[in-house]
């Protein structure tokens, strides 16, 4: 019997124990299982930092990469404005150096007029020689008598051209008039007219010249009948090669036209007689006097 007790409170111990063993290894395997859910979620807890870690990072680039692109278009935005300045510097020079050299000449300026002002008195003693048509030197405005004409080369109405140097060993009456159709050139070109058979015993040829056109020339000399040719001088060159285009005086004002003058040109080519400026009536006879002395 008390074997058998013995026996039973052995098994009874080892059954405990073996009881124990069970519990402590099923808390075991719980705590375990437990240890490793709470890891579990360390291992999301981490991997969710990890997100948000990378999330900065990317912000953290967009905005160095925003800073970056900001600092670009302040980069610009200087460079801009720099060349902007420079200009406006240059400018600003440039307007100075203007000023300065608008100052200098000034002051050059006032020197050459003055010395312009003695060129032209010493030209005035001089009387400069001008050019004419084909290069021919143009002799002083006042003329006199014993001077060589001042060669010449006009168109005429009647469809030639007529050149002094063509008419040597002619005398010829060449008178200056202003206009055509006017009273006073009318009844000049009128009295040329009624003695030009005079004039051509005198073996002298009568031409006349105005500023005006050849057409106007040909209703001038149709209308009248003149007899001799009208030559046209529109840029009055050779009027004032002869001194008979200028300042005048006409009713009271001084204007510059053309001054009426005439000249008588012997076989040699020097000036015989001068007339000018010219009264209309009597002046016909008067260069025929001239002629016959």
């Amino acid at each position: 019997m008390t074997t058998t007790k013995k026996s039973k409170r052995s098994s009874k111990k080892s059954a405990k124990k073996s009881a124990k063993k069970a519990a402590t290894s099923r808390g075991a395997k719980k705590k375990t299982k437990k240890k490793v859910a709470k890891k579990k979620p360390a291992k999301k807890k981490t991997k969710k930092k990890v997100a948000k870690k990378k999330v900065a990072k990317k912000k953290v680039a967009k905005k160095k990469t925003k800073k970056k692109v900001t600092k670009k278009k302040v980069a610009k935005k200087k460079t801009a404005k720099k060349p902007a300045k420079k200009t406006s510097k240059k400018k600003a020079s440039k307007k100075t150096t203007r000023k300065k050299v608008s100052k200098k000449p000034a002051k050059k300026t006032s020197k050459k007029k003055a010395s312009k002002k003695k060129t032209s008195k010493k030209t005035t003693k001089k009387k400069t020689v001008r050019r004419s048509r084909g290069g021919v030197a143009r002799k002083p405005i006042k003329l006199r008598v014993g001077d060589p004409a001042p060669t010449f080369e006009l168109e005429s109405d009647d469809g030639k051209t007529y050149a002094l140097n063509r008419l040597s060993g002619k005398r010829v009456v060449l008178y200056f008039y202003p206009r055509d159709n006017t009273p006073g050139c009318t009844t000049e070109a009128c009295d040329f007219r009624d003695r030009i058979k005079d004039f051509e015993s005198e073996k002298t040829v009568v031409l006349g010249v105005s500023g005006d056109s050849l057409e106007s020339h040909a209703k001038f000399r149709k209308k009248y009948k003149l007899p001799f040719p009208l030559l046209s001088d529109p840029d009055y060159k050779i009027s004032t090669l002869y001194g008979a285009y200028g300042d005048k005086k006409l009713y009271g004002k001084s204007l510059k036209g053309v001054i009426r003058s005439t000249y008588v040109i012997g076989k040699s080519g020097k000036l015989e007689a001068i007339h000018s400026p010219v009264r209309v009536k009597g002046h016909a006879e008067a260069v025929l006097k001239d002629l016959r002395s």
